[in-house]
């Protein structure tokens, strides 16, 4: 995982948080049932009509369990928290709203840019060829079925879908036959079938007439035999389009084989589903592994994704589980915690909210050296699948789907506060180690004959969940601690921003100052010839001086001789006149 920063038009920045003075604090039991809309094959049906109800109906902060609509003018809309371009490097998680908000803007992979786009689209090649791609869907190797049923928001449109899409009446029917089959099957178990059956017949319709029912049956937990239907319906995934798309890049071939093959004996090594290296299990957990690389380039493949899709593959069939799985990351911005950059604002929230929360805990995080993407990064990027048990893991799933990705940041305190004590009483290495492996223990369920070590380790699944829901955290304040983090990223910027231009300046400056450096070594060099021609010019004065000196004193000595000789010249003649006249 490498590289992320996510504008508001991109595909991992899909979420859409509400603005903060919109939202309201959830009753304490409510658990909103937020889906977003599934895509349609024309353009005038990917955004679905707004669900019409009395708002007298649906108590206040309820409303949210209705899959999003259309957006309306009354609802208030900013840009999504990962989509700021202040928060370019730290942006890695994006929050997905809980509150009724959250239906203001309803995403669809279909519009939104990048890999996304091929959500509805077949190649020229092979949608010529209809007929291929319906006798490879028949051909597909499935997992035994857990639902057929069409999109949780085509229901409400029944009506109107028949006229535009015929095949919504066959979709109605899988689901009536499904449903009836599983009835059938799990005629003895402790399952609530009328309940159920009405709020998979209506999905919507169910949830705004009986939101806290709903809420209150999805915290204690769906049942395992309609968990992959439920699942769908929360989050609207059902698309059959996508389905014959994924069917299509089944027959590409991925640059991310290789990577995938590497991790598939390392995903569940002891669950029987994927234990068989050439069983179904790991067949089906490569094929949505490998579609998703071709689907989203830009994700390509990366470790973490295994467990998310395995948990789905064990509740679905794997052409379901991937459109599922494309719902999740694109919608719920489970995308946003694989982009390359990997951005970090989740984790900013989520030692923001440890700090406000468990304050006392925080500090001693601080002072042991402990960073949330020590311990809390495996826990978002596998949905908490990495390592806990699967009751656990269930619950999770079925609590983010149908609130929002915020419920991980709920569960995650409640596996903090329930272990502080111990914690507070940990070093560096106990911390990391108790962090990665054992803090789920807490809610281990104690065997009645701790003499017999092979009975079946059960955990107080209720309570945890409970004690999720119980720390009351709302979109409203991480919002608000989103807020402060893209203050603090301005604040950054700008001083990041104000040094690079100092720098930039000191940079020009210092190429001066080099300039005039090299420049003065030049005119000191020039100077020190200067001087050293001086010297030696001074020297050769003043040998043309001793010179001339000497010059002068041969000078003056060749004109004392020369006196000299004039004056015995002199001498001479007058003796030679004096003889003479003697003579004469």
């Amino acid at each position: 995982m490498n590289d992320s920063s996510s504008s508001a038009d991109t595909p991992g920045a899909s979420a859409a948080v509400a603005e903060t003075s919109t939202v309201e604090p959830l009753p304490e039991k409510s658990l909103p049932v937020a889906s977003p809309t599934s895509p349609k094959s024309n353009p005038s049906a990917t955004t679905p009509r707004p669900l019409k109800t009395t708002s007298a109906t649906v108590p206040a902060g309820l409303d949210s369990l209705l899959s999003p609509t259309e957006t309306e003018a009354k609802f208030f809309v900013r840009q999504s928290v990962a989509a700021s371009d202040t928060t370019d490097d730290e942006t890695r998680f994006s929050t997905v709203l809980l509150s009724s908000a959250r239906q203001s803007l309803a995403v669809s992979p279909s519009t939104a840019q990048g890999p996304s786009s091929q959500l509805h689209t077949v190649d020229e090649g092979t949608g010529s060829d209809e007929s291929t791609l319906v006798d490879d869907w028949k051909k597909h190797k499935k997992t035994a079925s857990n639902s057929t049923i069409l999109s949780g928001n085509n229901v409400p449109y029944l009506a109107d879908e028949v006229r535009s899409r015929p095949s919504s009446l066959q979709g109605a029917q899988q689901i009536k036959e499904e449903y009836n089959k599983r009835q059938t099957e799990d005629a003895e178990a402790a399952v609530d079938w009328d309940f159920w059956g009405q709020v998979i017949s209506d999905y919507q319709g169910f949830a705004a007439a009986n939101p806290e029912r709903l809420a209150k049956a999805i915290e204690h937990g769906i049942p395992k035999t309609l968990r992959g239907m439920i699942w769908q319906l929360m989050s609207a995934s059902k698309d059959p389009e996508l389905e014959r798309t994924y069917l299509r890049l089944l027959k590409e071939t991925s640059p991310h084989e290789k990577a995938i093959l590497r991790d598939l004996g390392r995903t569940f090594p002891h669950h029987a589903f994927f234990t068989d290296g050439h069983g179904i299990g790991q067949e089906n957990l490569f094929n949505v592994l490998k579609a998703y690389s071709l689907y989203d380039p830009q994700v390509g493949y990366c470790q973490g994704l295994p467990f998310i899709v395995a948990i789905l593959l064990l509740n679905m069939p794997d052409e379901e589980a991937f459109c599922l799985f494309v719902r999740l990351m694109h919608s719920y911005d489970i995308r946003g915690h694989f982009l390359p950059e990997m951005p970090k604002l989740q984790l900013r929230l989520f030692e923001r909210l440890l700090e406000e929360v468990l304050p006392v805990l925080h500090l001693h995080f601080v002072r042991q050296g402990i960073k949330a993407s020590m311990y809390c990064s495996q826990w978002f990027l596998t949905m908490f699948s990495y390592r806990f048990p699967m009751d656990i893991v269930f619950r999770i799933y079925d609590n983010c789907l149908a609130s929002g990705i915020e419920a991980m940041f709920a569960f995650s305190m409640a596996l903090l506060s329930k272990n502080e004590r111990i914690l507070l009483s940990m070093k560096f290495d106990q911390l990391l180690g108790f962090l990665n492996q054992r803090i789920f223990e807490v809610y281990q369920v104690e065997p009645v004959d701790p003499s017999q070590p092979s009975a079946e380790v059960r955990y107080r699944v209720d309570e945890f969940v409970q004690d999720a829901f119980s720390l009351r955290i709302t979109p409203f304040m991480l919002d608000n601690y989103a807020h402060e983090y893209e203050e603090l990223v301005r604040a950054r910027d700008a001083h990041r921003i104000e040094m690079e231009t100092l720098k930039a300046q000191n940079q020009r400056l210092s190429a001066q100052v080099k300039t005039l450096e090299e420049s003065l070594a030049q005119l000191n060099t020039e100077h020190c010839e200067v001087l050293n021609e001086l010297v030696r010019s001074r020297l050769r004065h003043e040998e043309l001086e001793g010179e001339l000196v000497r010059y002068k004193f041969l000078y003056a000595e060749a004109m004392h001789q020369s006196e000299d000789a004039m004056s015995s010249h002199r001498i001479s003649l007058v003796s030679k006149r004096g003889s003479s006249s003697t003579n004469g």
